[in-house]
């Protein structure tokens, strides 16, 4: 995996420096609130999901990147490409999601979008899927409407096995060439940049 690069952003790898980043952001209650019923993370969880998290980022050549703003250095969330994974009745446990959380600072920046935008072209792009998936809560709203700027259409709703409703987006491929065709911003990898230059939120929990 090579860093990606945006008009303000980083899309670097996940690796081990960003540890106590994810425990900062998922002890906090503003970003965990639609993300599972049980709310934020202890820190020995926050430290078993992000070792998960590194492990299958590795091995598939896919998955978690730390969101950086290029004009500062700082580290703000992250974005994921993973495999849904069981617990959702009639969605397949293969489908590949989308999914984000960004620290409270940064809300209303238009970085999720930005971020958000980067992580669906990889996966049609790099990655070769034929769709992808995003989940949020009902009452998260703002998350939906990225979804909708990335030109994901809403399917349905569903609850998983916990009892949580999520609202399912889906985006396929030939969607994607429509936009791309159209002249949506498609962006791409950078070579040229590490993912060691600097060391300084979609809603489905189940695999974070």
């Amino acid at each position: 995996m090579k860093t990606i690069e945006t008009e303000r952003l980083l899309l670097e790898p996940l690796d081990e420096d960003r540890l106590e980043e994810f425990v900062a952001l998922t002890a906090d209650a503003q970003s965990m609130r639609y993300w599972r019923q049980l709310g934020t993370f202890s820190r020995e969880e926050a430290e078993e999901r992000f070792g998960r998290a590194l492990a299958r980022t590795r091995q598939r050549g896919f998955g978690r990147r730390w969101i950086v703003l290029k004009d500062t250095g700082a580290g703000i969330g992250f974005t994921e490409t993973k495999l849904l994974g069981e617990g959702y009745a009639e969605v397949a446990p293969d489908d590949v999601e989308l999914g984000w959380m960004l620290t409270p600072s940064a809300w209303g920046n238009g970085y999720a979008t930005e971020a958000g935008q980067a992580a669906r072209d990889e996966a049609f792009e790099r990655i070769g899927l034929q769709a992808v998936i995003a989940l949020h809560h009902p009452e998260n709203p703002a998350s939906g409407r990225i979804m909708e700027k990335l030109g994901m259409e809403h399917e349905r709703d569903l609850v998983d096995q916990t009892g949580w409703p999520y609202r399912l987006y889906r985006l396929r491929r030939e969607r994607w060439e429509q936009l791309r065709a159209s002249g949506a911003t498609i962006l791409h990898p950078t070579a040229s940049v590490s993912p060691k230059l600097v060391h300084v939120g979609g809603d489905s929990a189940p695999n974070v």
